[in-house]
């Protein structure tokens, strides 16, 4: 072997390593965007984006682009669970007879 043959191993050596290295990235990517976006389905990017790799690239980009939407209902849940939580609270209080600290909605 010659020196030419090491080269070339090294060579091919550094390129599978970037590009498994560029592959773990592009997979990661889309579930990563989704989280700092605080996407509600995150997770679901997540796998989407890694199964994406795996269809060579058939499902990357709906995982890219669902990961910059956000549902219309995201935002009504949050404002129900909220709501949801301050009712709790008020029936926890109610229950313990302490009425301080608690408002008071509209009686119906």
């Amino acid at each position: 072997m010659t020196g030419l043959d090491y080269f070339t191993f090294v060579v091919l050596g550094l390129l599978l390593v970037t590009g498994l290295g560029l592959a773990f990235v592009l997979g990661s990517l889309p579930g990563k965007i989704a989280a700092d976006r605080g996407h509600p389905q995150a997770d679901a990017i997540r796998v989407t984006g890694w199964l994406g790799l795996f269809t060579l690239g058939l499902l990357f980009p709906v995982a890219l682009i669902w990961a910059f939407t956000k549902p219309t209902a995201a935002e009504e849940i949050t404002t129900l669970r909220d709501e949801i939580d301050r009712l709790g609270a008020r029936l926890d209080a109610r229950e313990t007879g302490d009425a301080s600290g608690v408002e008071e909605g509209p009686r119906r």
